[in-house]
């Protein structure tokens, strides 16, 4: 008989309650492509690509950690070959405890451009430490050129965890202009705040960076990278003063400033909000506008008394131009340049109240706006007082620079050109920055403020400093677009005038002396990178090669990070013929900044002098792609192809040469050479 198997019990699986499958939906579209764009970030972060996106970073100087600028951070904020740069600086990573610390934010003016050795925050450290020797203080320049509050915002939020004594804010001057304004040549111009704040979040990751750098390229193609050109590059993008962009910048810098005004509450750190000074006076727009929609007989009719007025203008016939101006402007007041001249004859008149209104008229309604406006000045009021409570304080500059000037008029004394502070004006803002700075730190002993003439000794300002920083500002107003401001000439005499009083800084016996000066100050404050410098570029001058030398390396030691200090001493030796020794420091400039155009050149010329041909060959390839205008490396390059026996690339470099200088002897020579 069979023996019958045993029954064989079957459960059948229960189906996925709904919530389960909802779950499982979740993660099939939500966790897979997050672990896998994680693990994309994580495999780009091991294989070094992308920059560091933060203000700081960390080092070690003698197993001592120390916090330096990230020279990396404009990246994230503009286009390759216009990346701006932090001053370089180094400060303890752990602030020591007799110590304040303050840091200074803002734009170029705030850096204290042309030469940020003779800025505000310089003066400001000087003033502070003379005042009170018994306290150490730190101030750090952690302004930049060409940025504004999209810009400064993340800077700010950096420093809220760096143990802060003090903030000063001193921005506003380019908010139309800089990243994301509404004539900005960075990149999108005024795009909506969400979507400015998304982008500059996205590339904070490796694959954010990734994707920009993919997009920048399909845009660019083979296309050379674009060069800095200052605001030459904006001189054409005139925009109207109540333009919707211009609206629209206005409520960025609103929400950054309060999101700014709000990270230093969070961070318990006092703050000391500037309002901007600006040359009114001397320093007429730089693009004008006429209304929108303005009838043809209705502009014939503005031009003709336009016209009346400025030939009125030009005889003396002051009150019949005050006249033909009142006219035009009838007709259309919105013309910048109208209000600057009913501004200037209001001033010959004696009618300064008059003649101070129409001047700031004319520079709010100034069509490149480069200079921080009437309406930003008053948001950076209310957002003071709003904050008044929270210890945030207001400094307002510009009634400060406005009391202190010749009727009232903001100008030239002050000034190099349309916002850049000259030591006098960086002295007198620093001076008023000190003494609230000194009641917010409950700093109160008896004493007086270091005089003009004592800070400016201290800090190593030499005639030599001023003649080289008035040839810097000689070459800018030598371009557009200062040469479309109808007092254009005017700004070149009185520059050419300055420039004529320190012509006895470049003989050889006031360089001596200034050397042996500076000197003096360094044996008291040897830990000055800036002290450092001027000594060097004055040892330099008198011949004295050596002396430079140590004091680039000294420089070199207090700010490892610094590309311009290794630049300068390699150019020394590289004359001295210690070629070895200039190959190593050009190529440390390059590691620490591959887009610096002066090493790579300076390196591709050294490797063709060594005869070191694929060396020269490459970098000066770099070089002229970097700079394809440039009539310097395109000549080495051509003698390095040349010497590699590749003719015929050769002559492509002489060629383009002689296209974009006709006249080129040597280009011609070597071309002879070739047939």
């Amino acid at each position: 008989m069979a023996t019958q198997a045993p029954a064989v019990t079957t459960r059948s699986r229960a189906a996925p309650t709904p919530h389960r499958q909802l779950c499982f939906r979740l993660i099939s579209a939500v966790g897979i492509p997050l672990i896998l764009l994680l693990s994309a970030e994580a495999l780009l972060r091991l294989a070094g690509y992308g920059y560091y996106t933060h203000f700081f970073q960390k080092l070690a100087i003698h197993d001592r950690p120390i916090l330096t600028d990230n020279q990396e951070y404009g990246r994230r904020f503009f286009p390759p070959g216009l990346v701006r740069y932090p001053r370089p600086f180094t400060m303890p990573a752990v602030k020591p405890p007799d110590t304040l610390r303050i840091f200074v934010l803002g734009e170029s003016a705030a850096m204290g451009d042309p030469d940020p050795k003779f800025g505000l925050p310089r003066m400001l450290l000087v003033l502070l430490r003379e005042r009170f020797p018994n306290r150490r203080f730190e101030v750090v320049n952690a302004a930049m050129t060409a940025i504004n509050s999209h810009v400064i915002l993340p800077i700010a939020q950096d420093c809220a965890a760096q143990q802060a004594d003090l903030w000063i804010i001193y921005m506003g001057n380019n908010e139309m202009i800089g990243p994301f304004g509404s004539a900005s040549v960075f990149g999108a111009q005024a795009p909506p705040l969400p979507m400015v704040r998304a982008s500059l979040l996205l590339k904070t990751t490796r694959l954010g960076q990734l994707l920009d750098a993919g997009l920048r390229f399909i845009r660019r193609g083979n296309q050379p990278l674009p060069e800095w050109g200052g605001m030459e590059m904006m001189a054409d993008l005139k925009v109207s003063h109540d333009a919707p962009a211009v609206a629209k910048v206005y409520r960025h810098f609103e929400a950054n400033l309060t999101d700014l005004l709000a990270a230093g509450v969070r961070a318990r750190v006092p703050i000391l909000l500037c309002t901007v000074a600006t040359n009114i006076k001397d320093c007429a727009p730089f693009g004008s506008l006429h209304r929108a929609y303005l009838p043809a007989a209705d502009l014939a009719a503005w031009q003709a008394a336009y016209d009346d007025g400025v030939a009125l203008q030009n005889i003396g016939s002051l009150t019949q131009a005050s006249a033909a101006f009142e006219q035009a402007a009838r007709i259309d007041g919105d013309f910048a340049d109208l209000d600057f001249r009913r501004g200037e004859c209001a001033r010959l008149l004696g009618q300064d109240p008059e003649a101070a209104s129409l001047f700031r008229q004319a520079r709010d309604q100034d069509a490149l706006q480069f200079r921080a406006d009437g309406r930003i000045n008053q948001m950076i009021r209310q957002a003071a007082a709003a904050f008044a409570a929270k210890r945030v304080s207001l400094l307002d500059a510009e009634e400060l620079l406005a009391t202190n000037s010749p009727h009232g008029l903001a100008g030239a004394e002050y000034f190099y050109e349309h916002v850049h502070l000259n030591p006098e004006g960086n002295y007198l803002l620093a001076r008023s920055l000190a003494e609230q700075a000194a009641k917010a730190l409950l700093l109160e002993t008896p004493g007086q403020w270091v005089p003009e003439p004592e800070c400016f000794r201290l800090l190593g300002l030499t005639d030599w400093s001023r003649y080289d920083a008035l040839h810097i500002i000689l070459d800018r107003v030598q371009a557009a677009p200062f040469t479309h401001q109808l007092d254009h000439a005017r700004q070149l005499e009185t520059i050419n005038e300055q420039l004529a009083r320190y012509q006895l800084a470049r003989k050889p016996a006031q360089v001596r002396l200034e050397a042996r000066q500076v000197s003096e100050l360094i044996a008291r404050q040897s830990q000055d990178p800036d002290l450092h410098s001027i000594l060097a570029v004055l040892l330099a001058a008198a011949g004295d090669d050596s002396g430079a030398e140590a004091q680039w390396r000294a420089v070199i030691t207090l700010l490892p990070q610094a590309v311009d200090p290794r630049f300068k001493l390699a150019r020394i030796l590289d004359g001295l013929g210690r070629l070895a020794e200039a190959f190593s420091l050009y190529t440390g400039c390059l590691r620490l900044d591959p887009e610096h155009y002066e090493a790579r050149y300076a390196l591709g010329s050294l490797c063709l002098r060594m005869d070191r041909l694929p060396e020269a060959i490459h970098h000066l390839n770099l070089a002229v792609r970097q700079k394809p205008q440039s009539i310097k490396a395109r000549l080495a390059f051509g003698q390095a192809l040349a010497r590699a026996r590749r003719p015929a690339e050769a002559e492509m470099q002489w060629r383009e040469i002689l296209r974009l200088d006709p006249d080129n002897a040597s280009a011609q020579t070597q071309l002879n050479t070739l047939h």
